[in-house]
């Protein structure tokens, strides 16, 4: 992971990471954290059987759990919690014959309330599975904050 270019993208960074990795879906997923910064992050998640569907590729919601979760900690390295407003995901090819599928999402926009991001899933070889877009409002509960809850 590259360093942080603040020193409050680094606090943000330190809280968040442990965040996402003790969340017990993301821990299921096997989620792993790549690269994260306020306009672009990547992850990484283990083909396994637990998360195929019956055809024997990985879900459709494993591949939109990976998206949303990699794009609201995107979000939320601009400071403030964030919650999913629309999540469009095409797929486009299916998850098969590769060890892991990664996440790469980049910011496109960020208004005064909403945030959207261009997310793209690959295989190993780069082949790119799943393309979508994802937007996110500002709660405004800060992550350097006391507290997680959206009161």
């Amino acid at each position: 992971m590259r360093a942080a270019r603040t020193e409050t993208e680094k606090a943000i960074r330190e809280k968040l990471i442990p965040e996402l990795y003790a969340n017990k879906l993301n821990e299921f997923m096997g989620i792993e954290i790549l690269e994260l910064s306020p306009t672009y992050s990547k992850t990484r998640m283990k083909c396994r059987e637990q998360i195929y569907n019956p055809y024997g590729s990985v879900h459709g919601g494993a591949l939109l759990t990976i998206a949303d979760t990699m794009a609201g900690a995107t979000a939320s390295m601009s400071g403030h919690y964030v919650t999913t407003v629309s999540a469009n995901l095409n797929f486009l090819l299916p998850a098969v014959n590769t060890e892991y599928i990664y996440c790469e999402c980049m910011k496109l926009k960020t208004g005064k309330h909403i945030l959207v991001f261009d997310v793209r899933i690959t295989d190993d070889s780069g082949n790119i599975l799943d393309s979508g877009e994802f937007s996110y409002f500002d709660s405004k509960v800060p992550v350097l904050g006391d507290n997680l809850r959206f009161n």
